[in-house]
């Protein structure tokens, strides 16, 4: 039997320290060869994070926490097994605004300091087409046009003909916005930093910090593409409020630029924003149709209700309201371009 691709392990015990018995607990992390997933440079190359723990770029990085790697082991190219710190979760469950701002400002601190004269570690795995192999995967018109997309009563209920012709003008708008993405400078970047992979860690002290988990995807991308993920990924499987989205956007942008100016980073703003903008309009606009498609399924229906935990009529809602703010930060990031001449 094939075993599974990937597995997430924990690991408790005690121990006597000292002479006095404590517990301990601890994270593996196992990773079998992917024969479709084995170019260093595709976006799901199956070995990065665990290059990426054994370089030690993840050691000491600016403004956000990588988890300590306890043990790196390559099974002869065939597996690799990581043993990692465990963090416990200082807010368990959904995050307030705050929180997401304060995360998007150690991310803005992360992603800034790289532009701000820290030099990005030159690695062979790191993926420098995340977006456009994302963007990419999906026929976005096909679904679009497919009328099977919005057959759903609920669906047809909850998304206007409007919001369904500004994602075939999205289409149209795919090819310009990623390169234009790919002629902004670029910087170290998690790229999969939405809540399920991020930790709020506070200490004894009170000081909270930001950790991030699963650095499968890591590698260069503009400043603004990591909080487009945090936001809107967050968004997609109701993980953050969404009636939140256009205040958690607002808040969690400045955060983020306020972090990158105490970095040291000096850049354009508005290039800032058009990165942010484009990045979530090409990060959620191909995948939103194709899950609203998938509502008219009654097993499809059935996991997505466990998956985002409510039910499907709030999970559709919600994803309308994602939808019209991808929408606008579309049309804003094609005006932005016109506007600085790109």
């Amino acid at each position: 039997m094939q075993p599974e691709l990937r597995s997430l392990n924990r690991w408790t015990g005690r121990a006597s320290v000292g002479g006095a018995e404590r517990e301990w607990s601890l994270i593996q992390k196992v990773s079998h060869r992917d024969p479709k997933a084995d170019d260093p440079s595709a976006w799901n190359y199956w070995k990065r994070e665990f290059l990426a723990y054994r370089s030690g770029i993840l050691e000491d990085l600016p403004g956000i926490v990588a988890p300590r790697v306890l043990g790196a082991e390559d099974l002869d190219g065939e597996a690799t097994l990581l043993w990692l710190e465990e963090i416990p979760e200082a807010i368990p469950g959904r995050w307030p605004i705050g929180r997401y701002a304060l995360a998007a400002r150690h991310f803005g601190e992360f992603n800034g300091a790289y532009l701000a004269g820290k030099s990005v570690p030159a690695a062979s795995f790191f993926t420098r087409a995340y977006l456009r192999s994302w963007a990419t995967r999906l026929s976005i018109l096909e679904i679009v046009r497919s009328p099977a997309t919005w057959s759903d009563p609920l669906v047809a209920s909850e998304v206007s003909a409007q919001s369904v012709e500004g994602l075939a003008s999205l289409h149209f708008a795919i090819p310009r916005l990623l390169d234009t993405l790919d002629r902004l400078p670029q910087t170290l970047s998690h790229l999969d930093c939405w809540r399920a992979n991020l930790i709020g860690r506070r200490t004894a002290e009170g000081r909270d910090s930001t950790v991030a988990i699963d650095w499968s995807f890591v590698g260069t991308a503009p400043l603004g593409q990591d909080l487009a993920i945090l936001v809107f990924g967050s968004h997609l499987w109701l993980d953050a409020d969404p009636r939140e989205i256009d205040s958690l956007s607002s808040r969690a942008f400045a955060s983020y630029l306020e972090g990158a100016t105490a970095a040291g980073w000096r850049g354009d703003e508005h290039l800032v924003r058009f990165a942010y903008a484009a990045s979530a309009a090409l990060y959620m606009g191909p995948p939103l149709p194709f899950w609203f498609g998938r509502v008219a399924d009654p097993a499809r229906r059935a996991w997505l209700e466990r998956k985002c935990g409510r039910p499907i009529e709030d999970v559709v809602q919600a994803w309308s309201l994602l939808l019209g703010h991808v929408l606008e930060l579309a049309a804003d990031a094609e005006r932005t371009a016109e506007r600085l001449g790109y």
